[in-house]
C-alpha cells in the first residue's frame, strides 16, 4: 500500500539561518528549496508518491508553464521529483466544487497529464456535495461585480429553498457543457444582476433563471454530479484506449453513501478500469470512511474473483490512523493526505510523536504590520531573548550565558551601525533601484546586518535600507534620519535587556545544574503572558517537561532539535509538518507493513502486452493465490528490477544475480516484507542476501497456498479477510 502527499508548494529554504531568522537568499528563486523528498533519503522518505492537482498547478502561470513544458520529474520543473516516486495527477475537484460544471474537457485533461509526465492521471469528477439540499442554484459571481446589491442581500425565501453557490465562472466553458446547458455558453458578455431578478416567489425566480446565462438551476444536483462523473469516466476511457498515453488511467468515483459508491465502482469496473479513486471523503470521520471503503472493496473483490484480475483502489483525502485496518482489509492500495503536514501550523496539537502523543509547538511570534516600529522592535527583542534561551535549554547549557551572549551581539549591531553608515552610506552598492539589492548588500557587508534584523526587527532594517536608497552623495540626507532610527532601537533596548539573566543565573548557581525546566519556564511564562498566549501555558509546560523532539529520530529533529517544536514562520512550521508526516508514515508502516509479493520472471514475459496477461496465462497457480491479496504489491522480478502486475513487461529479461541483487535490493530498501514464490529455486542467494541487508524480511515458498496464507498471517487477516458489507446483510440503512 502506498501513501501519497499532495503537492502544494510545500518547500523550505535548505540553508535557512535559524539563529537570525534569515533566508539564505532574499529572492526565492535564488534559494535552494527542499521538498520532503529532498530532506529525507531514499530509504526514509515518508511518502510513496506525490499527488499533483491541476487546481494547484494553475495557481501560478509560471508554475503551469514550467510543469507542462518540462514534466514533474525534470530538474527545470523546480519540483524535481525523484524518478522512483510515482505521481498521481487529478483535476482538483475541491477547487471547483461551487461551479455548475468542471471547467476542464476530457481531451484537455488527458493532454495535461501527458505533458506533466505523471505516472497516473485521474478522470474528471464533480464532487457530490452534502449540504442537505438536492436542489441547487449556481450564480456567476461576475454578475455581482458592479451590481446594485450583493449576494448577501439575496432573498431569504430563495436561499432557504435552494442551496445557492456563487463563484466566478470561466470566461469560456469546455465544449461538453453545450450538451447540458447551452444558455451559459452563448452569452457574449456578463450582464449585472438587478434586484428585480430575484423578486417574487422562489418558484417563479427559479423558473426565470433556468434560461438565464448567469445562472444554472438543478432540481437534483446530487444525481447530476454523480452521473456526470460516470459519464466522464466512460468518455475518458474511450479516449484513453484510442491513444497511446504514457500514464496509467485512474477513474474517480463519487457518491453520497456506501451503496452509491459501490454502484459507481461496479459501473466503472465493467468499463475495464483497473484503478479506482474514491473521491469526496476528505474530512469524513473514520466510521464513514470504513463504510464507504467496505462497500467499494466488496464490489472490487467480487469483480477480482469473478474475472481473475486485480484492481487497485485509491482513497483521496484519507488520513485516519484508526481506519488503517479497514482500508487494509478492504484492499485499498493507496491513499493521500496533507493533513499531517497542515496540522503543523493550524490549531493546536501541531507537533506529533504519534496519533496519541501530540503537543502544542511553542509560539514565538513576529510582530504585525499594524504594530508601530517601537512595538515591532520590542517583540523582536523579546523573541530573540527567548529563542536563545530555548536553544541553551535544549543543549543543557547555561541559559544566563546564552542571554548575555545575545545581548552582546545585539549591542554590537546597534553600536556599530552609525559608524558603518557614516563610512558607507554613499557606496556605489547602495545606488540601486531595487530595495532587495540594497538589502542584500547591507546584510552581507555590514558585519552585524543579520543581527540587526533578528534583534531589532526587519522593519527597522528596512527603514535603514530605504534611507540608503534615497541618500545621494550630491544631495545627502541629514544623518539625523539614520540616528533617529538608531535612537528608537536604543530606547527599547538599553536598560531593559538582559531582562532575566541575573534571576536565572541565581537559579543556576543554587541548583548547580544548567538548562533545566525551572530555569526556562521563567522566560516562557513571562513571554507568553506578555505576548497574550497565557491560555497555552499548560501545553507549553507539557512540551518542555517531556521534550518530545529528543525522542524522535527523524532527520529533521536530529538536525534542528527544539527549532522543530517552535511555532514561527514557514521554515520551522513546514519542517515540523515534514516531521509530522514522517511520524504518521511510521505508524502506517507499523499497521500495514510495506509488502512485496513477487516471483522471478521468465523469458516468455517479453511476449505479453502486460504483466497481468503473463500471470493469467503462464503463472495461473501463482496468480490465483495472489491476485486479490490486500495491502501487498504484486509483480515479477528480474535483473531490470520490479515489474508490477499492471505494467508493460520489459523488452528483455535477465536473471543475472549481480544485476538483480543491485536493482531489486535497492527497490526493497523501502519495504519490510518480501514474499517470494520461487518453485524452481531460480533466485540466487546473493539476491536474497542483498534484500536482507536492506533490513527487509524475505520468505520464499514453493507452494502457492502456503504463500497466500503467509501473506495474510503477517497482516493478521483470516482467509476471508474482507469485512462484510452490512447493507447486503440488511443490518444497515442509508
Amino acid at each position: 500500500m502506498r501513501f501519497y502527499v499532495p503537492e502544494w508548494d510545500d518547500n523550505v529554504d535548505a540553508h535557512y539561518d535559524f539563529e537570525h531568522d534569515e533566508h539564505s537568499e532574499l529572492g526565492k528563486d535564488e534559494r535552494q528549496l527542499q521538498y520532503i523528498w529532498d530532506i529525507f533519503d531514499y530509504e526514509t522518505t515518508p511518502i510513496d508518491g506525490v499527488l499533483i492537482s491541476r487546481e494547484q498547478v494553475e495557481e501560478s502561470a509560471t508554475k503551469f508553464d514550467r510543469l507542462t513544458s518540462h514534466g514533474v520529474y525534470d530538474e527545470q520543473s523546480n519540483l524535481n521529483i525523484p524518478n522512483w516516486l510515482p505521481t498521481i495527477s487529478d483535476c482538483g475537484a475541491w477547487g471547483y466544487k461551487t461551479l455548475p460544471f468542471p471547467p476542464y474537457d476530457n481531451d484537455e485533461m488527458l493532454a495535461f497529464y501527458e505533458n506533466l509526465d505523471v505516472t497516473v492521471g485521474v478522470t474528471i469528477d464533480h464532487l457530490v456535495l452534502g449540504s442537505g439540499h438536492e436542489t441547487r442554484l449556481y450564480l456567476d459571481k461576475r454578475a455581482f461585480a458592479d451590481a446594485e446589491f450583493t449576494p448577501s442581500e439575496l432573498p431569504k425565501e430563495l436561499t432557504d429553498e435552494v442551496d445557492v453557490m456563487i463563484d466566478e465562472w470561466p470566461s469560456e466553458w469546455p465544449a461538453y457543457v453545450e450538451d447540458y446547458d447551452s444558455t451559459i455558453c452563448d452569452a457574449p458578455s456578463v450582464n449585472q444582476f438587478e434586484p428585480e431578478d430575484f423578486e417574487g416567489d422562489p418558484v417563479a425566480v427559479l423558473e426565470r433563471l433556468c434560461t438565464d446565462p448567469r445562472a444554472v438551476y438543478r432540481e437534483d444536483d446530487t444525481e447530476f454530479r454523480y452521473q456526470l462523473t460516470l459519464n466522464n469516466a466512460r468518455e475518458m476511457k474511450e479516449l484513453y484506449d484510442a491513444n497511446d498515453y504514457s500514464f496509467r488511467l485512474m477513474v474517480a468515483i463519487q457518491g453520497w453513501d456506501p451503496i452509491s459508491y459501490a454502484r459507481a465502482a461496479e459501473q466503472v469496473l465493467e468499463r475495464g478500469y483497473q484503478y479506482i479513486g474514491i473521491g469526496g471523503v476528505a474530512g469524513s470521520n473514520a466510521a464513514r470512511i470504513r463504510d464507504i471503503v467496505t462497500g467499494v472493496g466488496n464490489a472490487v473483490k467480487e469483480h477480482e474473483r469473478t474475472r481473475k484480475t486485480r484492481v487497485d483502489t485509491h482513497v483521496f483525502g484519507f488520513a485516519k490512523t484508526d481506519a488503517f485496518d479497514a482500508i487494509g482489509q478492504t484492499g485499498m492500495s493507496s491513499f493521500d493526505s496533507a493533513s499531517m503536514l497542515r496540522s503543523a501550523w493550524t490549531g493546536g496539537d501541531n507537533y506529533h510523536l504519534d496519533s496519541e502523543r501530540r503537543y502544542d509547538a511553542l509560539r514565538v511570534r513576529f510582530g504585525s504590520n499594524r504594530d508601530s516600529l517601537e512595538k515591532r522592535i520590542q517583540i523582536a527583542l523579546r523573541g530573540q531573548e527567548l529563542l536563545h534561551s530555548l536553544r541553551a535549554f535544549d543543549e543543557g547549557e547555561l541559559i544566563s550565558k546564552a542571554i548575555r551572549a545575545w545581548v552582546t551581539d545585539a549591542e554590537r549591531a546597534l553600536d556599530g551601525l552609525a559608524p558603518y553608515l557614516k563610512t558607507h552610506r554613499h557606496d556605489d552598492a547602495y545606488d540601486q533601484r531595487l530595495l532587495r539589492d540594497i538589502e542584500e548588500h547591507f546584510r552581507d557587508d555590514y558585519e552585524y546586518g543579520r543581527e540587526l534584523r533578528a534583534s531589532f526587527s526587519r522593519p527597522l532594517r528596512n527603514a535603514v535600507i530605504k534611507l540608503l536608497r534615497d541618500d545621494n552623495p550630491k544631495s545627502p540626507l541629514d544623518f539625523d534620519k539614520y540616528q533617529s532610527l538608531i535612537d528608537t532601537a536604543r530606547e527599547q533596548f538599553d536598560g531593559t535587556f538582559p531582562r532575566m539573566a541575573e534571576t536565572i543565573e541565581q537559579r543556576e548557581k543554587y541548583s548547580g545544574d544548567t538548562g533545566t525546566f525551572d530555569q526556562i519556564w521563567l522566560l516562557v511564562e513571562d513571554y507568553a503572558s506578555w505576548i497574550g498566549d497565557e491560555r497555552l501555558l499548560e501545553e507549553y509546560k507539557r512540551l518542555l517537561r517531556e521534550e518530545p523532539w529528543k525522542e524522535c529520530d527523524c532527520r529533521i529533529c536530529r538536525e534542528h532539535g527544539i527549532e522543530v517544536a517552535i511555532f514561527r514562520a514557514n521554515n520551522r512550521n513546514r519542517r515540523r509538518g515534514f516531521h509530522n508526516t514522517k511520524r504518521f508514515y511510521d505508524q502506517f508502516r507499523e499497521a500495514l507493513p510495506k509488502t512485496l509479493v513477487a516471483m522471478p520472471a521468465s523469458d516468455s514475459l517479453t511476449s505479453w502486452s502486460s504483466v497481468e496477461g503473463y500471470f493469467l496465462t503462464e503463472q495461473t497457480d501463482f496468480w490465483s493465490d495472489v491476485h486479490d491479496l490486500p495491502v501487498a504489491e504484486v509483480g515479477v522480478i528480474s535483473a531490470e528490477g520490479i515489474h508490477e502486475w499492471w505494467s508493460e513487461p520489459p523488452t528483455t529479461v535477465s536473471l543475472d544475480p549481480t544485476e538483480m541483487a543491485a536493482s531489486v535490493g535497492e527497490f526493497c530498501a523501502r519495504y519490510q516484507k518480501v514474499f517470494l514464490y520461487d518453485p524452481d529455486k531460480t533466485i540466487h542467494p546473493d539476491v536474497v542476501e542483498r534484500i536482507e541487508q536492506q533490513g527487509c524480511t524475505i520468505a520464499s515458498y514453493q507452494v502457492p497456498s502456503e504463500f497466500r496464507a503467509a501473506v495474510l498471517d503477517q497482516l493478521g487477516y483470516d482467509s476471508e479477510f474482507l469485512p462484510e458489507f452490512m447493507v447486503q446483510k440488511g443490518l444497515m440503512e442509508f
